[in-house]
């Protein structure tokens, strides 16, 4: 490396925040200067912060002009970190005789930090008066950070929330945002007697209704019920994530449940058979639990019918009524609708929404959902062999979903989609479909084109495209995947591997199963390898109940039995992930999604047979990660 690429190297090591600029020529000694600036990064990574801000120190000494400058400005940024506010008032001195003019208002800002962690807020506001225009963004925000700790500490505290507020709109992750929440409600509670005079923001005035509970101290249940009570009058404030901190969030490291449960299911709509069976399944394994350990607390489960009432108005019932843990909705836009209401009681949604809730502690999702089959159908295929693929979807918006899942997935492995066709559920003859996908009308229109060239008529076999190692086949009913898989065949390939969803299977309708012979599939486990106690589970349920063991509902009682599970993982924050549950084995995401890892099946002489799992791409065994469905 030579002397001006070490000079650059120093320079970007001084810009942290992207604000210093410096060059070659003012920097002494390059060679000692890269070696310093690579420990006081690890340093600073490894979060030994004063260790970090000694070496920016040495790096200064080494360094002349705008490099040594912003040198001393990071050095004196960790100082503060670390309550060393003389050393960063100290060195921010000595950096102001070389700064330019972006490093100055970086140390101005500092300065005021200095200030007001010293207990002279007048000074820090006084200071931070003087910043001009134009500031970048990530300085904007520390100095909005520090006027508003400031204004609370001079007895402004209608100002200080509406500066923090505007900050949060600067600030660019989650923990950024939790951290500026909790410095208002802090605030708050320091700030004794607040104006409660509406201001014409609504989360200004949420945070000044906040005032009185954050300052009184209270804890436990006491603090909840105060939280609750406050909710219903400014739902969808943006402080759900800090308070379901505040209000003890989970239990933490154990499987451990509350007292009670509420249960959100439309009961009574289009939808009750499958709500029924979830509910059904999460009672079932309520009870087993019961008399598994009888001395073990005994949950009240209180169940909500969505149907009859809206699931906002349930979930808001369910709060102010004690549950401590709420499972559901079930429905996509009635989760969608209590999204707003979100993060002050843990929450199991039985669905998974678009809008982003990562900073909704304590709100999570688990679903069946159909994209994540097509993923791991893709998974499976590619583990296979299969390096290309095409696939037969319905003209439906649940096909043209399954169909993006499934190809986004298999070309981020490396694979080549090279087409799809789409169907019509309503029909019965998939010819055309199928010939257009298999390249077989080309074939026949070649055909046609050498008996008119040599005037006989030809004896012709079609022959079908070559580059093909698999199908994906999206069979929304079980009627049509029994249309479609013979007709596959039929049209030369029943050679080329077909998968297709867990859609394709019928537990209780086998009748035609045959038809089906040869087509992979992922399913739930207590429907493909039972273990003995998931055997006895359905065996029982078909023998007392056999119309609610109907096939389309046994997926369903299986997630209202992983449900309950959940509920014991989730409030008690255990760490023993993956559960091993009916409907699948269960991982817990960093956004709170829970995804189902599937065994496969293929269908042979009429029945599905289990197969073993194979390796993921880039693993050594199927132990690495089974048939990962929706990980992320």
């Amino acid at each position: 490396m030579n002397r001006l690429d070490l000079a650059l190297a120093a320079c970007a090591a001084a810009a942290v925040l992207g604000l210093a600029a410096c060059t070659p020529s003012q920097t002494v000694r390059p060679d000692a200067v890269s070696g310093l600036a690579a420990r006081a990064a690890d340093a600073r990574e490894a979060g030994d912060l004063r260790t970090a801000a000694q070496l920016y120190r040495q790096l200064a000494d080494r360094s002349r002009g705008t490099a040594r400058a912003g040198y001393l400005i990071e050095g004196a940024r960790l100082s503060t970190a670390v309550g060393d506010t003389a050393a960063a008032a100290a060195w921010l001195a000595e950096a102001e005789g070389d700064a330019d003019e972006a490093q100055a208002k970086q140390i101005l800002v500092l300065l005021a930090g200095v200030d007001e962690r010293e207990g002279r807020a007048e000074s820090a506001l006084a200071r931070l008066g003087q910043l001009s225009e134009p500031v970048p963004i990530p300085l904007l925000a520390e100095a909005q950070g520090i006027r508003g700790r400031a204004l609370f500490d001079v007895g402004r505290a209608v100002d200080a929330v509406r500066t923090l507020v505007e900050r949060e709109t600067w600030l660019e992750n989650g923990e950024a945002i939790l951290e500026n929440q909790r410095m208002i409600w802090e605030g708050l509670g320091a700030a004794g007697e607040v104006p409660t005079e509406p201001t014409g923001d609504e989360v200004v005035d949420g945070w000044l209704a906040l005032a009185p509970i954050a300052a009184s101290g209270v804890t436990g249940p006491e603090l909840r019920s105060e939280l609750l009570e406050w909710r219903r009058g400014h739902a969808g404030h943006p402080a759900a994530a800090l308070l379901a901190e505040l209000s003890g969030g989970l239990r933490g490291g154990v499987v451990a449940y509350p007292s009670q449960i509420a249960v959100l299911l439309p009961i009574t709509s289009p939808q009750r058979n499958a709500a029924i069976a979830i509910r059904d399944g999460f009672l079932a394994a309520h009870f087993a639990a019961r008399r598994a350990d009888a001395a073990g607390g005994d949950p009240v489960i209180r169940v909500y019918d969505t149907g009859r009432i809206s699931a906002p108005e349930a979930y808001r019932r369910a709060q102010l009524e004690g549950a401590e843990f709420i499972v559901g909705p079930l429905l996509r836009p009635e989760v969608d609708s209590i999204v707003a209401q979100a993060g002050l009681v843990p929450t199991l949604a039985l669905n998974f929404v678009q809008a982003d809730t990562s900073l909704l502690n304590g709100f999570y999702q688990f679903a069946l959902w159909p994209e994540d089959e097509a993923q791991a159908v893709a998974r499976r295929a590619f583990a296979a062999g299969a390096r290309t693929a095409v696939a037969l979807v319905p003209t439906t918006t649940w096909g043209l979903r399954l169909l993006d899942s499934f190809r986004t997935e298999f070309e981020s492995l490396g694979g080549r989609f090279l087409g799809y066709e789409s169907y019509s559920t309503e029909a019965q003859d998939f010819s055309s479909p199928i010939e257009a996908l298999l390249h077989l009308d080309d074939s026949e229109q070649r055909r046609r084109q050498l008996a008119a060239d040599l005037g006989l008529s030809l004896a012709f076999e079609p022959r079908r495209r070559q580059d093909v190692d698999m199908i994906f086949l999206a069979a929304p009913a079980r009627s049509v995947g029994r249309l479609l898989a013979p007709a596959l065949e039929y049209h030369f390939a029943g050679d080329i591997p077909t998968y297709a969803t867990s859609d394709i299977y019928e537990p209780a309708d086998v009748a035609r199963d045959e038809d089906l012979n040869d087509i992979y599939f992922p399913d739930a486990p207590w429907l493909l390898r039972p273990d003995a106690e998931a055997a006895e589970l359905r065996r029982r349920l078909q023998s007392y109940w056999p119309s609610r063991a109907a096939s389309s509902n046994l997926r369903f009682y299986a997630m209202g039995v992983d449900a309950y599970e959940l509920v014991g993982y989730l409030y008690g924050g255990s760490s023993d992930w993956p559960v091993d549950g009916l409907s699948g084995r269960l991982e817990l995401d960093a956004i709170g999604r829970v995804h189902r890892l599937l065994p496969f099946a293929q269908f042979r002489n009429g029945r599905p047979v289990a197969l073993e799992a194979l390796p993921a791409p880039g693993l050594a065994s199927p132990e690495d990660a089974g048939e990962i469905v929706g990980a992320r």
